[in-house]
């Protein structure tokens, strides 16, 4: 296998693939940035970066690729199931959300009152997002010149944002995991895990075969999951609003005006 060469307008494209994401989320999170935070989401970029690389080394020799002619013709449908949910949606996310929790129990939890801190779900947007700037340059020098812009776009709009979504999810997952007993909350954030393999299987399997009716379909689904995760940060990182000297999240605050 040749080694791949990536050029340096790749990873400028690789780059400017999630870097509105990432000012996004950034400027929507209105609650104190302390060092930590900021110290926390380069560590988090960096730790998405390693996801990558490490799942990149080990995919030849968990599946190596091994010529083979396809004897049952269900194979195809089994073939892209198991891309889908196994090499990509339970390998992707352990490492994701293994480091996520690792950056998590570092830099963002409360061990006195054994609580995750709402930084954790910065930490996670940015794991997401340095796996996708490492994953989108890879796939970008791959393409021809001519299709570069083309697949720039698509992984920029797509990729980028799957991602994101699915481990903003898993972040306001360990928020809501925080009234609960330790024993419930392993279950809790072991069930939000399967939640992220799940959806990330169900969006691949969607987009491998390329037909414009699962693409909209994966459209429609995480449309759907972008709504979700806008309700819970305007619940659990909306600013602080003093009403009668009683401090109250802004959204309780706007239903009761």
């Amino acid at each position: 296998m040749t080694e791949l060469k990536i050029e340096t307008w790749d990873y400028i494209m690789g780059i400017l693939s999630v870097l509105p994401w990432s000012i996004a989320i950034y400027k929507a999170y209105q609650l104190p940035k302390t060092n930590s935070t900021r110290f926390g989401i380069i560590f988090a970029l960096l730790l998405g970066w390693v996801s990558t690389v490490l799942i990149i080394w080990l995919h030849p020799i968990l599946w190596p690729q091994t010529d083979f002619v396809p004897k049952k013709k269900v194979s195809l449908l089994t073939s892209t199931a198991h891309l889908a949910f196994i090499q990509a949606g339970m390998m992707e996310e352990t490492f994701k959300i293994g480091f996520i929790l690792f950056l998590s129990f570092a830099f963002g939890f409360d061990y006195e009152n054994k609580k995750f801190k709402p930084e954790n779900v910065l930490f996670a947007g940015f794991v997401a997002l340095g796996f996708a700037l490492v994953e989108n340059t890879q796939y970008i020098a791959r393409e021809i010149p001519d299709k570069k812009i083309e697949i720039f776009l698509a992984r920029s709009i797509h990729s980028s944002n799957i991602h994101l979504l699915i481990n903003l999810c898993f972040g306001f997952f360990m928020i809501k995991s925080n009234p609960k007993p330790s024993k419930e909350k392993i279950g809790y954030l072991a069930s939000a895990l399967i939640l992220a393999i799940l959806q990330h299987g169900v969006v691949d399997f969607l987009l491998i075969p390329g037909a414009l009716f699962g693409q909209w379909i994966s459209t429609a689904l995480f449309v759907g999951i972008w709504v979700w995760v806008v309700r819970d940060w305007r619940k659990y990182l909306s600013p602080q609003i003093e009403d009668k000297k009683t401090l109250i999240p802004a959204s309780e605050y706007s239903s009761q005006s």
